[in-house]
């Protein structure tokens, strides 16, 4: 059924019981004029992520179970880059009445599916049409004991992220040339069948489909302890520009060493077909939503330690030692010639 059919209303009631909570902390959800939700002690957390179409994302190649799943995960890192716990989601649509309800029902499907694994709960929004394309405006409200701000970086720390970087933005690069939708979830696209060619040189979906989904559904990489971090930012516009805002706000320099950054195979190997270098997308390609912290050299943890905050100035040490002075490159929204993707506000 189309939304123009369905109508606004029609549409909160079927969001109101598809997303239900029986969670006693919730007073009211979805059909209020606000959520109520009883909060004792502790700190709040609020933030919100708008993705945008045609600025954020392409619907030629994502469906909406991947939007919706996304939507969420952007929210999610911001809450873990501050040391907290994502709590409750609110969402706002814009939708074309083009659009079908099964639409909104897949895009939601995604949500819940995120939503699930880190139990937030989907507790309102609200929804309106849309002349322009589809807008999605999430907010994620969590909690926490401590913030551990971007501020707090020391001379001496070092540098760590908790996964491989560049993924996404290779494969968004891939997602543009090959203009196809890979139904990653679906049933209909048969994986092992599918072959395109990019510059001479032949790929199977079943090759790239790591780096494909990375950008389409980004992992989320928490850090298990956060106790002994001193400042902590996620990579949604690049290693290179989020490590130059800790560096700003705890007013310090920086040096990482490209032989430790963590890149996949799958991404090594792509950039090695395509004769590029997987550094570049690791220093600047973005929407990684890595975590990015800072913590004494002796921290114990899981993550990849990529360098150490010095005073000063900020350099990339190459493997044959040379130190090169970088500078904050990455995404910057009304930056003219900047790449759509998700960006970060008040950064």
């Amino acid at each position: 059924m189309r939304l123009s059919q369905l109508g606004e209303f029609n549409l909160i009631k079927k969001l109101r019981m598809s997303s239900a909570s029986a969670a006693p902390e919730i007073l009211k959800g979805i059909g209020d004029d606000t959520a109520a939700v009883k909060i004792r002690g502790g700190i709040t957390l609020i933030t919100t992520d708008m993705l945008i179409e045609g600025i954020h994302f392409d619907l030629s190649f994502t469906t909406f179970y991947q939007l919706g799943y996304k939507a969420l995960a952007v929210n999610i890192s911001d809450i873990l880059a501050m040391g907290g716990k994502p709590k409750y989601f609110l969402v706002g649509l814009a939708a074309p009445g083009h659009f079908t309800s099964n639409h909104i029902d897949e895009l939601y499907a995604g949500m819940r599916a995120l939503a699930n694994k880190f139990k937030i709960n989907i507790i309102g929004g609200d929804t309106c049409a849309s002349k322009h394309g589809l807008i999605i405006s999430g907010t994620l409200i969590g909690k926490c004991n401590k913030i551990i701000p971007r501020s707090g970086a020391k001379t001496g720390d070092a540098i760590f992220v908790t996964k491989t970087l560049g993924d996404s933005a290779m494969g968004l690069l891939l997602l543009k040339k090959f203009k196809f939708h890979p139904d990653l979830f679906g049933t209909n696209f048969k994986i092992s069948d599918a072959k395109c060619k990019i510059s001479n040189n032949k790929f199977t979906v079943r090759s790239i489909l790591p780096l494909l989904k990375r950008h389409l559904q980004p992992e989320i990489a928490p850090v298990k302890n956060t106790k002994g971090i001193n400042s902590m930012i996620d990579i949604s516009d690049g290693l290179l520009i989020d490590l130059s805002h800790i560096c700003d706000e705890s007013k310090t320099g920086a040096r990482i060493y490209l032989d430790q950054i963590p890149v996949s195979g799958e991404l090594a190997g792509t950039a090695k077909k395509l004769k590029v270098n997987p550094m570049g997308f690791a220093l600047k390609g973005g929407e990684d939503y890595a975590l990015l912290f800072t913590a004494p050299a002796s921290f114990k943890t899981n993550a990849f330690r990529i360098g150490e905050i010095i005073s000063g100035e900020r350099f990339v040490v190459h493997p044959d030692g040379r130190e090169k002075a970088f500078k904050p490159e990455g995404y910057e929204h009304f930056k003219e010639g900047g790449k759509k993707s998700t960006g970060k506000k008040f950064k």
